[in-house]
Formats: C-alpha cells, sequence, structure tokens
C-alpha cells in the first residue's frame, strides 16, 4: 500500500475536523473491513494525495465515463450526434442497474438519451447500446493513451454479459487505477480530449448524476459534483470531480439539484478531484447504509473540508 503521509487513523467521528488530510482520509475508513484506494487532487497545483492510486481494482461502472468520453470525441468530430436516432437491440438488453432492460426490443431513442441514462443512472443496456457506436476497443485505446496510464486500466467486456469470456486472469467487466481515473478528469478540465461542445454535454451529463450516497453525501447544494459511481457486490467506487465556491463571493452561487435543474451551466468554482475506489468490503448489503458507501461519504466530506480550509 502506498500512501503520501502514514499516520495512525483517529476515531470517524473526527475525520472532519483534522488539518492534516492524509490523516483525516485514513480516519474516515477506520474500521472498515475491505480496501481502499484514492487520488485526491488540486489540479490548480499539481497536488494530489494517494493511496493505492496505481493498482489496479475493480472499476465497476465508474469506466462507463470513458465509454462517455469516447462519445462526445465522436460527436465533437461530427461522426455522431446526439440528436441521432438508435435502436435498442434485445442483445444490448441485460440486467443490472437501468431502465432499459425493460423497453420494448426496437424502441428508438437519441444518442443523448442513451448515453444520459448510461451516466446518471448507470444503465448498463444505455451502456452497451453506447459501446456498439464507439467500440470498446477505441475506448480502450483512448485511456491507454493518456498521460502516465497505467494499460491496467480497460473495459473487458460487454457490461451485464457474463457469459462472454474475460481475459486470463481477470474476473472483472471493468478494473481501473485511481490515478487513471484521475487523469481521465484532469484532462478534460485541462481542455486537452474535448472541445467545448464535448465539455459542456460531459459536465452537464455528470452533474446529474442520480446517486448521491457516496462522495457528496455529506455536501450541500452549494457544492456541485460531476461524477459517476460504480457498484458490484464488495465493491462501492465513487470518480468525479466537485467544485468549491469562490470564498470571496465573486461569483454567484450555483445551487442545484440534480433532479430537477433542466439545463446548468459549466461549472465555475475551484475544482478539485476526487477518486475513492474500493474492494473485498466485509459489507455486502445494497443499501444506502452500506459501510462502504458511508465511508466514501466521509471520504468527501474530509476532502471538502480540507479544501474549503483558505489556508490551503
Amino acid at each position: 500500500m502506498r500512501v503520501t503521509i502514514i499516520s495512525s487513523p483517529a476515531n470517524q467521528g473526527d475525520f472532519r475536523q483534522m488539518t492534516d488530510l492524509n490523516s483525516a482520509l485514513e480516519a474516515a475508513i477506520s474500521g472498515i473491513q475491505g480496501d481502499f484506494a484514492w487520488h485526491i487532487e488540486d489540479p490548480s497545483t499539481g497536488r494530489a494525495w494517494t493511496r493505492n492510486a496505481h493498482e489496479a481494482y475493480p472499476a465497476a461502472s465508474t469506466l462507463k465515463v470513458a465509454v462517455f468520453l469516447r462519445l462526445l470525441q465522436l460527436v465533437d468530430d461530427g461522426r455522431v450526434g446526439l440528436d441521432h436516432q438508435i435502436r435498442l437491440r434485445r442483445w444490448h438488453q441485460v440486467g443490472g442497474a437501468g431502465v432499459l432492460q425493460y423497453f420494448s426490443p426496437e424502441t428508438s431513442l437519441t444518442v443523448g438519451e442513451v448515453a444520459t441514462l448510461m451516466v446518471i443512472l448507470s444503465d448498463n443496456t444505455a451502456t452497451n447500446m453506447i459501446i456498439d457506436l464507439t467500440g470498446l476497443g477505441a475506448v480502450n485505446n483512448l485511456v491507454s493513451c493518456l498521460p502516465g496510464a497505467s494499460h491496467a486500466t480497460r473495459i473487458n467486456r460487454y457490461y451485464g454479459k457474463p457469459s462472454m469470456a474475460l481475459p486470463d486472469g481477470t474476473h472483472f467487466t471493468a478494473m481501473a487505477t485511481a490515478n487513471d481515473l484521475a487523469t481521465i478528469y484532469r484532462e478534460v478540465l485541462a481542455g486537452k480530449i474535448l472541445g467545448p461542445r464535448g465539455r459542456q454535454a460531459f459536465w452537464q451529463t455528470l452533474l446529474r448524476q442520480q446517486d448521491r450516497a457516496m462522495a457528496p453525501r455529506h455536501f450541500g447544494p452549494d457544492i456541485l459534483i460531476a461524477h459517476k459511481t460504480g457498484a458490484i457486490d464488495g465493491v462501492r467506487n465513487d470518480v468525479g470531480v466537485f467544485w468549491l465556491p469562490d470564498p470571496t463571493g465573486a461569483d454567484e452561487p450555483q445551487a442545484y439539484d440534480p433532479m430537477v435543474i433542466p439545463n446548468l451551466s459549466d461549472p465555475s468554482g475551484r475544482p478539485i478531484i476526487f477518486v475513492a475506489l474500493s474492494r473485498n468490503l466485509g459489507d455486502l448489503r445494497w443499501t444506502v447504509e452500506n459501510a462502504g458507501e458511508a465511508a466514501i461519504g466521509r471520504l468527501g466530506a474530509a476532502a471538502l473540508e480540507y479544501f474549503r480550509h483558505p489556508d490551503h
């Protein structure tokens, strides 16, 4: 295990009062059965706080953000339109997260509608429809070509298709390192891998994420977070960016509710990259009280509290 600073974890109840972020992060997972990795970064300074960030963890649905990223590159290039119609095929339909598994085959939806379901509801069927547009190899190639990529981050097969063979030694549909996931968001923030139109669609869609039980669990309405969650048995993940409001009040706060806002401009404020992964969790409950979900909520709260302090 690699941690920026090794320190003795304090009680969970104290994690938001600590001035040292590493101590607060360790305290947030104290007593939880399972393994954790994270990469938390202030891109304005390049400073990062990491734990096991170069080790591959089950990505679950977090790598759907890479599928979305590749789709938006095709949109930027004019090869695909978000308003183009695509047809749901029976082969796409799988169980797990999402609603399209209950739709009638041959239903037509726009690319933008399907992509939105993939991101904000983590719809597995929608993901398979978008992968048919992007190509799985192109998604994996995009990730592997990112600066400093580990080549361990990849999607191995369509989602919800356990009958499809996996590469030897692989047991999960998707694997990722915290560092590679952080790099995706850093590159989008820097405007390096998406044009203005694609970047706006990227943030606006991720801001509407419906699962609020992990990273933003303790966030107030003044904190914008664009993120993608992932969950399978023994695994809870949340990856994305949150924005701190301007402490001087120069920017009008963008209080939002992802359930109701129909349109949102590009986020303003100070962005913080937040990636938290887990595996081998002892708590297998599928509820918001799952210990892994609660722990990632504490990690999010610890990061928010630290970066809100004016001295950091």
